[in-house]
């Protein structure tokens, strides 16, 4: 069964077409991986999936319902805000920068949104925010703020907020290019602890080696398209496209 499906997704930012017609389907407990260079797409398809933007044309459904499709005139055409806000529910997206609320602890980052928007029990939220913040190694800094958090904290704390409002799809937009090398690995640690448990991932990331070892599918994008994709050892160990081939031998050359 597919979770998500994304068909053929154009967009433009005024005169600069971004996406031209990118596709991508994901099943189930699969962990997609989305490596390319800067500028190539891949995070504004990212959040084109999770409606932070919005598509000129294409199509779009999660768990079997419609998003956005092509309306009469070939124009994307979008569902109701509330089908929408219910839709986004199932997904859970972590960024960059973190994101998170800098005047609230760590445990009321985790608890806000299950309370407001799945009308949780205080106490229910709580105890869940706390068996995340066990599992991604943080249950110590539970009365924490962010600025006390290094970077590694912080968004290993972004993922158990995303976690909390248990989504189907967990999307990831580069979330280790803000961290320092040494902090980098133990976000990578929980991500792949996600994978072992067959947590359906989306994951723009410039980590080759984490593509590797935990990716089912590998996409190459390039100037707003899906140039290459396949297994991880299609796509990084025997890529077949010029383009893929330019790319990764200058990302591993330079580490």
């Amino acid at each position: 069964m597919f979770v998500l499906q994304a068909h053929d997704i154009y967009k433009k930012f005024g005169s600069l077409e971004v996406l031209k017609g990118v596709s991508l389907q994901v099943q189930k407990g699969e962990v997609i991986a989305i490596i390319g260079p800067s500028g190539s797409g891949k995070s504004t398809f990212l959040r084109c999936l999770n409606y932070l933007e919005t598509i000129d044309k294409g199509k779009i459904e999660i768990n079997g319902e419609i998003m956005v499709s092509n309306g009469p005139n070939g124009h994307a055409v979008y569902s109701s805000d509330r089908e929408i806000s219910k839709m986004r529910r199932s997904m859970g997206m972590v960024f960059q920068n973190f994101n998170l609320f800098p005047h609230k602890s760590v445990l009321e980052n985790l608890t806000m949104a299950p309370i407001m928007v799945k009308q949780m029990d205080r106490s229910e939220a709580e105890d869940k925010a706390r068996e995340l913040l066990n599992k991604v190694g943080l249950a110590q800094k539970v009365n924490n703020y962010p600025f006390e958090l290094s970077g590694g904290q912080q968004q290993r704390v972004a993922i158990a907020r995303a976690l909390a409002m248990e989504p189907d799809i967990m999307c990831f937009d580069e979330p280790t290019s803000a961290l320092d090398p040494e902090l980098t690995g133990e976000v990578l640690q929980v991500m792949k602890d996600l994978a072992l448990e067959d947590m359906t991932m989306i994951v723009v990331t410039h980590e080759i080696g984490f593509a590797r070892e935990v990716a089912d599918r590998v996409l190459f994008m390039d100037d707003g398209l899906i140039v290459e994709e396949g297994t991880a050892e299609e796509v990084i160990v025997h890529p077949r496209e010029e383009r893929t081939q330019a790319f990764l031998s200058k990302v591993l050359m330079a580490r």
